[in-house]
């Protein structure tokens, strides 16, 4: 696995941030996603890039996450559905095709590279999914790009 230093512009989605368990967290994406798409179809709203998901902790018994979808145009969200700004700055970046559930396998990998390099973490990390699995059935190519925000 390889990785490179990128630098992202902030751009607003709309998101809802929740927890859960780490079995929990296909789930939870999937209801959090269908809840914003619904929105965004209620309030004739275009997506403007790819879901992502923020992990402000993690662990096996409890994810704190923020999951949204970046959005065309102003909407202030309502409910549990809130107005964003995704991260802006530099970042650590690296590309992972494959099943969700190889993700985690993943992450170790790309955040053993980034500490050997003396990196510091300046925010949560996030991953955006390229690959809409309705899409694309075959797991095997689902492309997800990994994101550590570093000083």
């Amino acid at each position: 696995m390889e990785y490179k230093i990128v630098t992202l512009e902030s751009h607003s989605a709309l998101a809802i941030r929740d927890t859960c368990t780490f079995a929990e967290l296909g789930d939870k994406f999937g209801e959090i996603y269908s809840e914003i798409g619904a929105y965004l179809k209620a309030n004739s709203l275009k997506a403007a890039g790819y879901p992502f998901g923020i992990y402000h902790s993690f662990s096996p018994e409890k994810v704190d996450l923020e999951a949204g979808i970046p959005v065309e145009g102003n909407s202030s969200g309502s409910g549990r559905i809130y107005t964003m700004q995704s991260y802006s700055g530099k970042a650590a970046n690296t590309t992972f095709t494959g099943p969700y559930e190889k993700l985690s396998e993943a992450w170790v990998e790309f955040a053993r590279l980034v500490d050997a390099d003396n990196h510091k973490l300046a925010g949560p990390c996030f991953e955006v999914y390229v690959t809409d699995p309705e899409d694309e059935p075959d797991s095997s190519k689902w492309i997800t790009e990994l994101y550590t925000p570093i000083e």
